[in-house]
């Protein structure tokens, strides 16, 4: 807005301004085009992973009833799964003044592959206590799994050069508008509520990309209930 008015005469005629609106408009509609599938990619990607979130959970509850209706054998089994939803519950959800160290850390990894050996150590001796090690052991193998799976989609999956052209397709437009517009309170609010508006969007769209960190993260709470599921 404040160049607008210090270009040379026939950089503002009607032409000039006709052929500014008409780039604009096309890379308006290139924009939108982005954000909208921006939008609707970290959305889908978000309620997958709250989904195997919740997937995982109901797995490890799952998995600590079929030990208990094993028998007292599997207790050390039992225990290290506890210690393990716990430990997991604090990596990725953690307390206050506490940091975070997500799903891939290793110490936390070791207990859930000594619950699977655990499994694999139990003796048989009827059909429905070799029926539960067989579900059991299912089930630990479908719960390191799904943590993987977690692992890798705890990053972020928009790689930084595609934001910046956004942004700067984005500024583009709005310099456009000042080029176009006159110079007046009314018009700078306008652009002020506008810019605010798609920095809001672009920041959805950054912290739903990234589940396990920043102000919008995964719900902590099937966790929750699975270790309070597995308590004495």
């Amino acid at each position: 807005m404040w160049l607008s008015y210090r270009l040379p005469e026939n950089h503002r005629s009607p032409e000039s301004r006709d052929a500014v609106k008409l780039a604009t408009g096309m890379l308006s509609v290139l924009a939108a085009l982005v954000l909208g599938l921006l939008i609707a990619s970290v959305k889908n990607s978000f309620d997958g992973t709250d989904a195997q979130i919740r997937q995982f959970a109901a797995t490890l509850i799952l998995l600590n009833q079929t030990l208990a209706d094993y028998g007292s054998e599997t207790a050390e089994a039992r225990q290290m799964e506890r210690r393990y939803t716990a430990r997991a519950l604090e990596d990725n959800w953690p307390t206050e003044g506490s940091t975070p160290l997500r799903m891939e850390d290793v110490k936390s990894g070791a207990l859930l592959d000594g619950v699977r050996a655990a499994i694999l150590a139990l003796p048989g001796g009827d059909g429905r206590r070799d029926a539960l090690r067989a579900d059991a052991a299912s089930l630990v193998e479908e719960a390191l799994k799904t943590r993987w799976l977690l692992i890798e989609r705890a990053g972020s999956s928009i790689q930084n050069m595609f934001m910046e052209i956004l942004i700067v397709w984005v500024t583009l437009i709005f310099v456009s508008f000042g080029y176009n517009a006159p110079r007046n309170a009314t018009v700078a609010t306008t652009f002020v509520l506008s810019a605010a508006a798609l920095a809001g969007c672009i920041f959805l769209i950054v912290e739903m990309d990234t589940p396990f960190e920043g102000l919008i993260t995964i719900s902590g709470a099937p966790m929750q209930d699975a270790l309070a599921h597995m308590n004495p």
